[in-house]
């Protein structure tokens, strides 16, 4: 491998197609502003047709690492492969899905390199002066943005999925792929037996329309109307973390919030939740937020691009039918 003097160079990876694309679109701005190249990685069994995406996507090269024993994602062997890679590029700056894979892999790496690491980044921009990325991130549940550069080399961020939209596809776009093959050491985990979760429709983590509920619900016999809203609008039930860890009406991982789920649907609707900073984390990448609460003072409306004040019991059957109204009307 040719090894370079500096560090120059965009890297973006994720295990998650979805991801990738996201990221490439944060790192084709950031490339642009840095006067650099914008690379990704595909790492895999057969990374052939992932490569041609990711180019696709925004990327000007790809780094394939293709081997069989890579098919499915494990840290230990992930974090051999791509930091041997940035030791022998040296890109510049690196963005990792935060996935709980990603997150991970990220961590791995920062120490691996001996560099710094800014997780859960909800903003990147490029100071021009300096040519160092500056990022905010949320901490102390919430509450406050700080803002962070590293001034170490590579420069190494995670983002959550939904914070970017990603590039249109362009099937014309040309790239470079390099092919390259690390060693990895084998993984101390020896994986026995896979078993996908199983989940009965989308994930709330892919919906494009969330109906969450928080104590403002009386029981858990009234869950039904929730259910009934989400389903004329094609789209799926969430709670806050009350409900689902104290109360345990829903499975842990239907509850948005900061210790939950952090989701990026097209329309949120919040029933009867009050609005503490940790919900409020969980879906600050919504493009649309409506409320609905008895309490005018209730912190969610101060989050809220449409908020009603109201009993949840007469106002969620009228936004029912209302929706089943438009959807009829649309056949």
């Amino acid at each position: 491998m040719t090894t370079v003097e500096k560090h120059e160079g965009v890297w973006v990876f994720s295990e998650s197609p979805t991801v990738a694309r996201e990221l490439l679109s944060k790192g084709r701005e950031l490339s642009g502003k840095l006067g650099t190249h914008l690379a990704a990685i595909a790492v895999g069994e057969d990374v052939s047709e992932t490569s041609k995406d990711l180019i696709a996507f925004g990327a000007d090269k790809v780094y394939t690492v293709q081997n069989p024993s890579l098919k499915t994602f494990q840290v230990h062997p992930y974090t051999d492969a791509l930091g041997a890679m940035m030791q022998d590029y040296r890109p510049d700056v690196v963005l990792v899905g935060a996935t709980r894979s990603g997150l991970e892999l990220a961590a791995r790496l920062a120490e691996r390199l001996k560099t710094g690491c800014c997780t859960e980044c909800s903003k990147l921009d490029v100071d021009a002066e300096k040519k160092h990325v500056v990022v905010d991130r949320l901490i102390l549940g919430g509450n406050i943005t700080e803002t962070l550069i590293v001034r170490s080399k590579p420069q190494i961020f995670t983002l959550p999925k939904g914070v970017i939209q990603p590039l249109s596809k362009d099937p014309g776009r040309t790239g470079e792929i390099v092919k390259v093959q690390p060693k990895t050491g084998e993984s101390p985990v020896k994986v026995l037996e896979r078993k996908p979760k199983q989940f009965a429709g989308v994930r709330i983590t892919d919906a494009e329309a969330i109906v969450s509920f928080g104590r403002g619900l009386k029981k858990k016999e009234d869950i039904p109307i929730i259910e009934e809203l989400a389903k004329t609008m094609n789209g799926v039930v969430g709670c806050s973390r009350p409900i689902a860890e104290d109360l345990k009406w829903l499975p842990v991982d239907q509850y948005v919030g900061l210790s939950g789920q952090k989701v990026a649907p097209k329309l949120y609707i919040a029933c009867g939740i009050s609005g503490q900073i940790q919900h409020i984390t969980g879906i600050q990448n919504a493009r649309v937020v409506v409320s609905v609460n008895t309490d005018s003072k209730a912190p969610i409306f101060e989050y809220t691009d449409y908020g009603v004040v109201g009993d949840l019991y007469k106002v969620i059957p009228a936004l029912t039918e209302a929706f089943r109204q438009l959807s009829s009307r649309g056949k």
